[in-house]
């Protein structure tokens, strides 16, 4: 199911994201395009899933190319008739000036032959497979900006130079202007980006690239900005009938989604400028609802309060997925509120994918930096001369990375529980009490075990 809704939602942004805009209840107006990272191991049948979804797509990008080859030959045989204009007017002038005569004439004409200068015409791209996200930045200044990369194996886009490629990622998808400078083809800036992201990638791809840089496509953001699930797959108990019942709607389907994407993607002209999708009052209610339930639910204690950055961009998501179902269902410009209970519900199910599938990631990592900084300390205890306490500021200064006061704070708060350690607040300073019978370090002086209960159970510290 995870994996055939993201790619009906990916096919559905592509075909809407470029002649729309959706006004945030809150003011702002933003893009539709999503980023979708679905998880998923071999045999779960990827690609047989996508291709019906994305018929429609491909058989319109088709279109698109033959149009453009089109309009590139008569481009060609235009240009050549401009260039024999240009040299022709180019020797009158050098014959005029060798001769002492008037040019004004001529040069009259040359400026009037440079109004006239053919263009190289623009076509669409709108599928990108298995491409670098620089390879993708080319592609948008060549051809109108809106474009998706598309993979049913994410390897090649996720193992793309892990620093750029999340720079222009993010960019794209705020919709800000992309500028890729070359040397051999110069700089190219890309006006009001529009990128849908849809990929599914194997568990070990998508581990390997959230472990880059000290986890850094996580950290900039990017991730946050994904809708991320891992469907749950058991082989062997598919039921496989023949009948049409996995194809039922499809024609349904791809009649819509190639009337969407004849609408918005006009072969011989320019795109028209964006026009606005708005809320509703009541549609505006219930999403800001949503959004206050989300953001109650990042507090200390609840659901989401470790993932505060993919909480905080679920809003914004649920108002794009609420404009993509609208526009789906209805060509008018206001969303209703069917619309948003229906987007709000999915991102309540990307809300919970997120945190179980980083919640896990997580814990792992939390063990692995509890260890470390236990070695680090047990290192200390010789240097300072069996000091039974520390600076935890002196553990994020100086302790074994990663260096972040969240990393920090969730290592320490594992020692706690295993009783090795106690976190003492007085005033602005706080410090980490060393357990004696976990490290060499003196006894305090009428503090028993430092303060450490015989069996050192977990003193909470928060």
């Amino acid at each position: 199911m995870e994996l055939a809704f993201a790619s009906a939602l990916g096919v559905l942004s592509i075909a809407c994201q470029g002649s729309r805009r959706v006004k945030v209840p809150i003011g702002y107006t933003c893009n539709i395009g999503v980023y979708l990272l679905t998880i998923a191991g071999s045999g779960v049948r990827k690609s047989s899933t996508d291709r019906p979804f994305m018929a429609p797509v491909r058989a319109f990008q088709a279109e698109c190319d033959a149009d453009l080859a089109k309009r590139t030959r008569d481009f060609e045989r235009d240009r050549r008739i401009w260039d024999s204009e240009r040299k022709g007017l180019e020797r009158a002038i050098s014959k005029a000036r060798a001769t002492d005569k008037p040019i004004a004439d001529i040069e009259k004409k040359m400026a009037e032959l440079y109004e006239r200068e053919p263009q190289k015409p623009k076509g669409y791209k709108l599928i990108v497979e298995d491409a670098t996200p620089a390879a993708f930045a080319r592609i948008l200044a060549d051809s109108h900006p809106t474009t998706g990369i598309f993979s049913d194996e994410g390897g090649t886009v996720l193992n793309a130079p892990v620093l750029r490629s999340l720079e222009i990622l993010n960019k794209a998808w705020s919709g800000d202007a992309i500028n890729i400078d070359r040397v051999t083809t110069g700089s190219s800036l890309s006006e009001r980006t529009n990128l849908t992201l849809s990929l599914m990638a194997q568990p070990r791809v998508v581990d390997n690239f959230l472990g880059k840089a000290n986890n850094h496509a996580r950290e900039s953001g990017f991730v946050s900005r994904c809708l991320v699930a891992r469907p749950h797959f058991e082989p062997g108990y598919r039921d496989l009938r023949p009948g049409v019942q996995y194809s039922e709607g499809m024609e349904e389907w791809t009649r819509r989604i190639t009337q969407l994407l004849r609408k918005n993607h006009p072969l011989e002209s320019p795109p028209a400028t964006p026009e606005t999708l708005q809320f509703s009052p009541i549609a505006a209610e219930e999403w800001a609802a949503f959004a206050r339930r989300t953001e109650t639910f990042q507090q200390r204690g609840e659901m989401f309060f470790d993932i505060p950055d993919a909480a905080s961009k679920m809003a914004e998501n649920a108002a794009r997925i609420s404009a993509l179902f609208h526009c789906l269902g209805s060509d008018t410009l206001e969303i209703g509120h069917d619309s948003v209970v229906a987007a709000t519900q999915v991102c309540d199910f990307y809300l919970r994918e997120f945190h179980a599938i980083f919640k896990e990631k997580e814990n792992d990592d939390d063990e692995l930096h509890a260890q470390n900084i236990t070695e680090w300390l047990h290192a200390r205890c010789e240097i300072d001369g069996r000091k039974p306490y520390i600076s935890v500021r002196k553990i994020l200064q100086l302790g074994p990375s990663p260096r972040n006061v969240n990393a920090r704070d969730r290592a320490l708060d594992l020692m706690a529980q295993k009783g090795m350690v106690r976190i003492v607040r007085k005033r602005s300073q706080i410090n980490l009490w060393l357990n004696p019978s976990k490290f060499k370090v003196d006894l305090v002086e009428g503090a028993p075990n430092n303060g450490f209960p015989k069996d050192a159970g977990y003193i909470p510290w928060f």
